[in-house]
Formats: C-alpha cells, structure tokens, sequence
C-alpha cells in the first residue's frame, strides 16, 4: 500500500507470481525475501497565458514540490491574477503552486488605461478628454469663441498641434492644453 504521494512500482525477490500487481501471491517453495518498491509520483502543472502577457513554470514535478509560476504583462498590460488550481497568492505575477495532483493554471493580464485631460485658455472650448486604452488614438477638438481663432495645442501626444482637430497617442497619461488668440482686423482710411 503506498503512502500518499507515491505508487507501487514492482515487487522484487523470487517467488512473487506477478512482480507487477501490487496485490499478488508468493510460491512458498522455500524461505522468501520480497520487497516492494515505491515510485514518488509525478505530476504534470500546465500554465496558461491570458492576453497581453506570458507566462513561464509549466512542466513535471514531483509530489510536494511547490512549483514557481511567474507571469509578464507586455506593453500596455498589467498582471491582474491567477485562475484555476489553488497558487500561494492568486494576485501576484510571480508565485507557487503546491503538486499534489495535476494542476492547471491560467494567468490573466488587463489593457492599461490611461487619462486624457483637455485644457483650454480663454477664447475656445475643446472636446475629447476621458480614459482610454492603451495605444489608442484618441480624437480631440478645439473649437474658437467668436472672435477668437484656434493657434496650437501644447503638451506631449498630439498628432498635429496646429489641427483644430487631432489625435492623442494614448500611451501614457496625457495632459493637452489648446491655445486661442482673438481675431485681429485692420482698419484702412481713406
């Protein structure tokens, strides 16, 4: 009968009719000596990549060894927790997981988020601002009060500054301010 954690092998010594069986019989012909031998067993740990990221730690392991997991957001991801098979700590990317049977675990990664915030002197409003995903682009506009014309955006992420109407590339938190200057006119004599 093997403890927990192992498997009957073979049974070893002469007269044993099925070296195999872990139940069998013995020719008593003679004094015998047999033993049973014992295997640790093995099982197998499959480890799984959500979308944005990868993971390492799948493999074999032996009964009771707690197996290393780690999982690696790519760009614009972030680690958010592990599912499946019971881990030590399901919301860190880089863990254990105890092999007492196959196990079977699934790291999942989210799409970073990021703020657009829109500004503006006097003279206009402007129009766009809000939270998006990674690497989009994301549609602003500047509209000029009357008497007013649009000059230029300032700030990191737009497309074409000198656009009324653009795009921001969302690939950070992105603060953009649009700039307006009042209309001058001139005024001939005669």
């Amino acid at each position: 009968t093997p403890s927990t954690g192992y498997s009957f092998d073979y049974w070893t010594g002469a007269g044993v009719s099925s070296t195999s069986s872990a139940n069998t019989t013995v020719a008593m012909t003679a004094d015998r000596n047999v033993s049973a031998v014992f295997a640790l067993n093995e099982y197998t740990l499959s480890v799984t990549a959500g979308s944005g990221g990868s993971v390492l730690g799948a493999g074999t392991y032996s009964h009771g060894t707690d197996a290393s997991i780690s999982a690696s957001p790519e760009t614009g991801y972030h680690f958010v927790n592990w599912t499946g098979a019971t881990v030590a700590n399901a919301n860190s990317a880089s863990t254990t997981i105890s092999m007492a049977q196959n196990n079977s675990v699934t790291a999942n990664f989210a799409i970073d988020e990021h703020v657009l915030t829109l500004n503006t002197g006097s003279g206009g409003s402007v129009s766009g601002a809000g939270t998006f995903n990674y690497g989009t682009d994301a549609s602003i506009t500047a509209t000029p009060d009357v008497g007013y014309q649009f000059i230029a955006w300032t700030g990191a992420g737009a497309t074409d500054s000198t656009a009324a109407t653009t795009t921001v590339s969302m690939t950070s938190d992105r603060n953009v301010t649009a700039s307006f200057a009042i209309l001058q006119y001139s005024l001939s004599a005669d």
